[in-house]
């Protein structure tokens, strides 16, 4: 069997990433730790369990902690509105229901991924500030009043702005900063001292530089501190995440009511039955026959995972100081299935492909858009350039975003039947994953769609030809050929 070592290197050197720290957590054992590479190119300081990471939107699961704790109090109710507890701001709906703390909770309030376009050029608008930065005054950043795009649980959309709301709520009602809150609700009762919201004199001299890939080579990334706490600004240890974890797999004890810690980890909302779901700030899947459930984190210079799967007793975390869409991701999966013993999927996808008659793929192909909102969309066109067609190649199904920065989606993923019991359910391989894809029905309109799982996370609806974005790019191009003869013609010498 392959040492946990060895994954980590081989993973490590695939993915480019330049200091990995990784923890195995069994419940009852003394966590196993593996780090390679370096915390710091310049001093050449290792990564070690005490390293300290940026463990970024990981932040949101202890935000989220926070706010079932003062729920378990009876300070509050998750499907009471915000606005009643909000102090010096409120969140002004498009549509009649209010926004909830569920909604927040679950990504459904119908924020986008910045308050407003302008805020997309505005630094602060995404927490990064000088080292030392005060926490921003959120009143002052939304202008007192922040808008949602779409009515509150009407779509799924991934809402930083969301949880940076949630932690306010912490401090509103706790009448304590989050900080202070979080220290010691969460943090000092976890004996998690390398844990914070900011650098103490002891986290800074942990603290791994951040780098990311740029024009080719390996490049440090200017030091910074987060301004927007709620959401990711956590700084933490291998070490205290791996208590973390073991936290999490005894149940929440003594710090949050098991009862409480399940209900956070139960299914809330999911794109499609079936589709791996979320909970209260926590994502919900399975690892072979073992649910797991946790929370990864992307910034410009820092990944970070956190798997626990609880009926197995076994907890991953992963941790790097490299920016990166899916190795820390594709690192904690790999490690938790050599400890659970689990087939590779990419395997098991082939190994189990279901026949697909070719008399049902009129029905797939097509164009297919996310309903309208720039503003929740924006991940969507990250990821699928805002568009894909499903088509006939090869005669096979293929998905295809012309416009997508993802290759595997520009060039045209093979979609595979999974289920013989239900014809809709696909998927396709990209990147070591196994992405999971559905076509169906809106339950309202009846309009065809195509819902994509993690790590796109899309729902998009069947359009006409003539509006898809490939027909107008033609369009374009014959109208550029068109006008560029013409200017030929007539630029043409007369004899």
């Amino acid at each position: 069997m392959t040492d946990l070592h060895d994954l980590v290197n081989q993973v490590a050197g695939q993915r480019g990433l330049g200091g990995v720290g990784v923890a195995v957590v069994r419940r009852g054992q003394p966590p196993l730790f593996a780090c390679e590479g370096l915390a710091d190119g310049a001093s050449g300081r290792p990564i070690a369990p005490a390293t300290v990471f940026r463990i970024a939107s990981i932040t949101k699961t202890m935000t989220a902690i926070g706010i079932l704790q003062l729920r378990d109090e009876g300070r509050l109710d998750l499907d009471d509105p915000v606005n009643d507890y909000l102090q010096g701001l409120r969140i002004e709906t498009a549509g009649e229901a209010a926004v909830t703390f569920r909604h927040l909770l679950t990504h459904t309030a119908g924020l986008g991924e910045m308050p407003k376009v302008l805020h997309f050029f505005r630094r602060g608008s995404w927490g990064a500030g000088e080292p030392g930065s005060a926490p921003l005054d959120l009143p002052t950043l939304y202008g007192g009043t922040l808008h949602t795009e779409v009515p509150a649980g009407t779509k799924w959309a991934y809402a930083n702005h969301g949880f940076v709301v949630l932690g306010k709520l912490i401090e509103d009602v706790s009448g304590r900063t989050l900080p202070e809150y979080m220290d010691d609700r969460l943090f000092s009762p976890l004996g998690m001292a390398s844990t914070a919201y900011g650098r103490t004199e002891p986290i800074g001299a942990q603290l791994a530089r951040g780098h990311h890939w740029l024009f080719g080579r390996f490049r440090t990334v200017r030091d910074y501190d987060l301004t927007l706490l709620g959401a990711g600004a956590v700084l933490s240890s291998l070490s205290d995440m791996a208590t973390y974890a073991g936290w999490l797999l005894d149940g929440g004890s003594h710090v949050l009511a098991p009862s409480t810690l399940a209900e956070m980890t139960r299914p809330q909302f999911s794109l499609a039955p079936g589709l791996p779901a979320i909970g209260l700030a926590f994502s919900l899947g399975r690892c072979g026959e073992h649910a797991v459930f946790g929370h990864d984190g992307n910034m410009v210079d820092f990944a970070s995972v956190v798997l626990v799967a609880p009926d197995a007793g076994v907890g991953v975390v992963v941790l790097t100081n490299t920016a990166t869409v899916l190795g820390a991701n594709q690192l904690a999966a790999a490690a938790l299935r050599h400890e659970l013993a689990v087939p590779d999927p990419v395997a098991s996808l082939t190994a189990s492909a279901v026949l697909d008659p070719p008399q049902r793929w009129a029905r797939r192909v097509g164009s297919y858009a996310p309903a309208p909102g720039f503003l929740t969309n924006v991940r969507s066109w990250q990821m699928l350039g805002g568009e894909v067609q499903v088509v006939v190649r090869r005669r096979r199904l293929v998905l295809r975003a012309a416009l997508s920065p993802v290759r595997t989606l520009r060039r045209g993923a093979i979609l595979t039947r999974t289920d013989p019991a239900d014809p809709s359910r696909y998927a396709f391989v990209h990147d070591g994953q196994v992405v999971p894809v559905v076509f169906g029905d809106a339950p309202a309109t009846r309009k065809r769609r195509v819902i994509i799982g993690r790590p796109v996370n899309a729902v998009l609806y069947r359009r006409s030809a003539v509006r898809s974005t490939r027909f107008l790019l033609r369009m374009l191009g014959a109208c550029a050929l068109a006008l560029l003869a013409v200017r030929l013609r007539r630029c043409r010498p007369v004899r």
